[in-house]
């Protein structure tokens, strides 16, 4: 099974994206995901993200997820336990 989680940060400096990016890495590790991170540039119109940090979670190739602001890495960690 293919498990990705897809980190989507902001172009300037943002606190939960800094929080995001220094206990996602290792919860990914542990849990067995592959964490993609992603900054948003400015003018990317690629990800229309409103919110910082954006997650998406990708099972199979497939999106099931979209997860908007960070909101710590114990309700990560669960929401990564569901699938």
């Amino acid at each position: 099974m293919s498990k990705q989680l897809i980190l989507i940060t902001a172009p300037f400096n943002c606190s939960y994206c800094k929080k995001a990016e220094k206990e996602l890495p290792t919860l990914c590790e542990n849990k067995g995901w592959e964490l993609i991170e992603i900054e948003n540039k400015p003018g990317d119109e690629s990800f229309p993200v409103e919110t910082y940090p954006t997650m998406m979670v990708r099972v199979n190739d497939k999106m099931v997820d979209t997860i908007t602001g960070y909101p710590g890495k114990d309700k990560i960690e669960t929401k990564l336990n569901s699938y």
